[in-house]
């Protein structure tokens, strides 16, 4: 039984080797020393972002320990009414549920960019960020319709003044703002950087927006708990708010409290 067994595998091979037509290796398979440059080249990203991660916590201490009060704000509101039934089902309520989950799952997506120094990256993420401010305030005034982008028209605290510089980051549009990013000068010539390079003034301004947006969402989860089941802010998180948004302020990303 055996022996015809080999026998058989000993066929197979000799028609496989013999054959006319080659059976090839992909090039991929083939070529380690691709591999190991792609490897490489994935390192030497990932310790970039490393360090820019490094520079800017020291950097952007006062703007983290916003960002980081705000996360703790809404952390307890999605807390408080987990499981909580709806008391009324309709599409205005599930438009504004699904809004919130989706900028809710990518807030530190965004802020790790911005922190890690890939700024057109966190700049496509904050426009996104923008816009689901602007499609629940759409939302809230009944003048929402699908398929159709959100009218910045409806941004809250006149945010529309950094949608253009988003949307100009967003689509690589502006050879200006883009080389501000990504371009960097050297004694011998000008480059553009192909792994992310630190900046401080970009990276701060960026973080400031985010930690705008996320103060902007919260605004939007309070009302909108207020109008499913009466809850009202209590002193703590007020307090934690307005610790929050006096540090925004101080970064100029409001004028006042309330602009």
């Amino acid at each position: 039984m055996l022996g015809r067994l080999f026998r058989e595998l000993e066929y197979q091979f000799h028609c496989l080797f013999k054959s006319k037509k080659s059976i090839k290796e992909p090039h991929y398979f083939i070529d380690g020393g691709y591999i190991s440059l792609g490897r490489n080249y994935e390192k030497n990203h990932k310790q970039s972002c490393y360090f820019n991660e490094r520079e800017s916590c020291i950097d952007m201490r006062e703007l983290n320990l916003a960002h980081t009060l705000l996360i703790g704000v809404l952390a307890s509101l999605l807390e408080k009414h987990n499981g909580k039934k709806v008391p009324i089902s309709d599409e205005k309520i599930s438009r504004k549920f699904v809004i919130t989950a989706a900028f809710i799952q990518g807030v530190f997506l965004c802020e790790r960019a911005i922190l890690q120094g890939e700024y057109l990256q966190a700049g496509t993420l904050l426009r996104q960020e923008y816009e689901a401010l602007v499609l629940l305030s759409e939302i809230r005034e009944n003048k929402r319709k699908d398929g159709i982008p959100a009218n910045a028209r409806y941004a809250p605290w006149k945010g529309s003044r950094f949608y253009g510089e988003l949307c100009s980051i967003a689509h690589l549009s502006d050879h200006r703002i883009l080389n501000s990013l990504v371009g960097y000068n050297t004694s011998w010539s000008s480059y553009a950087a192909t792994v992310p390079q630190y900046q401080k003034i970009n990276g701060s301004k960026l973080y400031a927006w985010h930690t705008a947006y996320l103060f902007g969402l919260l605004e939007e989860l309070h009302a909108f708990y207020e109008e499913l089941y009466g809850y009202k802010c209590n002193q703590r998180e007020a307090d934690a708010i307005n610790n929050a948004l006096s540090i925004l302020v101080k970064h100029k990303v409001f004028k006042t409290p309330n602009n």
